[in-house]
């Protein structure tokens, strides 16, 4: 009497095979996919972040263009003679470049350009450095601001001091809208990230506080 064989024929071994590998496809394919969009959305996540810092920070410089204390300055008020030609015009705008004369906080790093004294009530003076007798009078720091866009990164720049403020830059447009309800800077940035194709477009605009004359 024969004995009956037991196990799987090589057909069988073969189906199995090939169906695991089909299986095996089909899960790297939708592993690849996952890890991909994942890549896509973190990038988009951090590209929109810094987008917004950026914008966030130029929007703060906008607002405080033009802001000299409580007094309007006189000729006669700058001690430093390259000071005057700057507070009259603290908002200039050019191809993928902006440039502020702005008031800084105290705890603002660094030295500012210029130093404002004020009592806010009739005198006012602009140092190029601080005197060493200021009395009663109020202290503001002066400094020019410059955002410019260098190759693919913008850049934050006072004085002789500049560093990278977002990378991934494909075009910063800054743009000066007279209206009825008053003046505005029109911010935009493209950003492009060139490994993942991925662009985004992100718009912020600015009321204009303390000025209201052409760049």
């Amino acid at each position: 009497m024969r004995r009956r064989q037991v196990g799987f024929g090589l057909l069988e071994v073969m189906l199995a095979l090939a169906i695991g590998l089909m299986v095996l496809a089909a899960a790297s394919q939708l592993f690849a996919s996952a890890h991909q969009a994942w890549r896509l959305q973190g990038a988009a996540l951090r590209l929109q972040d810094d987008a917004r810092l950026a914008l966030l920070r130029m929007a703060q410089d906008i607002r405080m263009a033009g802001m000299f204390g409580c007094l309007r300055l006189r000729p006669g008020d700058f001690m430093d003679p390259t000071a005057r030609q700057a507070f009259a015009q603290p908002l200039v705008i050019g191809p993928s470049r902006l440039q502020l004369v702005v008031a800084e906080s105290a705890d603002h790093a660094g030295k500012p350009d210029w130093m404002l004294l004020t009592d806010c009530h009739s005198e006012a003076l602009v140092y190029k450095d601080l005197p060493s007798q200021t009395g009663t009078l109020m202290t503001l720091r002066i400094s020019r601001h410059r955002y410019e866009l260098r190759g693919s990164t913008l850049y934050f720049m006072w004085g002789p001091n500049y560093q990278p403020l977002i990378e991934h830059v494909r075009e910063f447009q800054v743009t000066q809208v007279h209206a009825p309800e008053g003046s505005r800077v029109d911010l935009t940035l493209t950003l492009f990230h060139s490994t993942l194709q991925l662009e985004q477009r992100h718009e912020l605009s600015v009321a204009l506080r303390n000025l209201e004359s052409d760049s």
